[in-house]
């Protein structure tokens, strides 16, 4: 091979390498040209859950579990990003009980994931914005009467109601007649004597914010935890309590 062709072959390939290579965007790292995953929550992104247990400032302690569930799938474009009935898990972050040496209780909560029920795991960062009571108060019939229990027709914090996520606060999820009762129900729709009797707690809507309806306490969400108090009592929250949270 003479020195004009091997020098003619040296460009070619020296061209076709440099064409392989794909150049990163000046100023910003490979890792960062990847798409955004599609299981990242928008800021102002509001979930409506409620406990899965009760909760005590007197029998906790950091690190404690803590799990919640939603009860209204959430939407995004037409598609449940979380469905309803998802577990969210958190933890404690402090809890001091209240006693006659030291008044005052606090108990702090953070929510960390939720668990989809295909396995997979999606982070969260929220903060609570309001807490209220439990919507299905204890029946006043024995537990085994399953026929008294159909026609009292309490509403479960569990019924089908959906939302939309957006992303935004003003145009989050969307409560199903906020100002009705029972949930999902139809507008001007008034509760059966027997369901008024059994419980007058209203649901939480996406606007909600601090303690509702649970006099002595209080909440401050300004910190990583939001952390409930009570200057004169116990912080306990029933099992079923309503939580809005908003994503960070």
């Amino acid at each position: 091979m003479d020195r004009a062709s091997f020098s003619l072959l040296t460009i070619v390939l020296f061209t076709a390498i440099l064409g392989a290579q794909v150049s990163p965007q000046p100023g910003v790292p490979n890792s960062a040209v990847t798409a955004p995953t599609a299981n990242q929550l928008a800021p102002g992104t509001i979930l409506s859950v409620e406990l899965s247990k009760s909760l005590d400032a007197k029998k906790l302690k950091a690190n404690d579990k803590l799990e919640a569930r939603t009860v209204i799938d959430l939407l995004s474009h037409g598609q449940i990003v979380i469905p309803r009935n998802t577990k969210i898990i958190g933890h404690v972050t402090e809890a001091k009980a209240h006693s006659k040496h030291s008044p005052g209780a606090r108990l702090g909560i953070s929510f960390d994931k939720a668990m989809m029920k295909n396995g997979r795991e999606l982070p969260l960062q929220v903060s609570v914005q309001a807490i209220a009571r439990p919507l299905q108060t204890p029946p006043a019939f024995p537990a085994d009467d399953t026929m008294a229990a159909t026609a009292t027709g309490i509403p479960s914090a569990s019924q089908s109601q959906r939302g939309s996520i957006t992303g935004a606060a003003s145009t989050g999820t969307q409560f199903p007649n906020q100002g009705g009762y029972p949930p999902g129900g139809g507008p001007g729709l008034q509760p059966d004597s027997a369901s008024s009797a059994a419980s007058t707690v209203s649901p939480l809507a996406p606007t909600s914010k601090g303690v509702v309806g649970i006099k002595g306490l209080s909440l401050d969400s300004s910190g990583p935890a939001s952390v409930i108090s009570s200057k004169t009592d116990n912080v306990r929250l029933d099992s079923g309590a309503q939580l809005i949270l908003r994503v960070q």
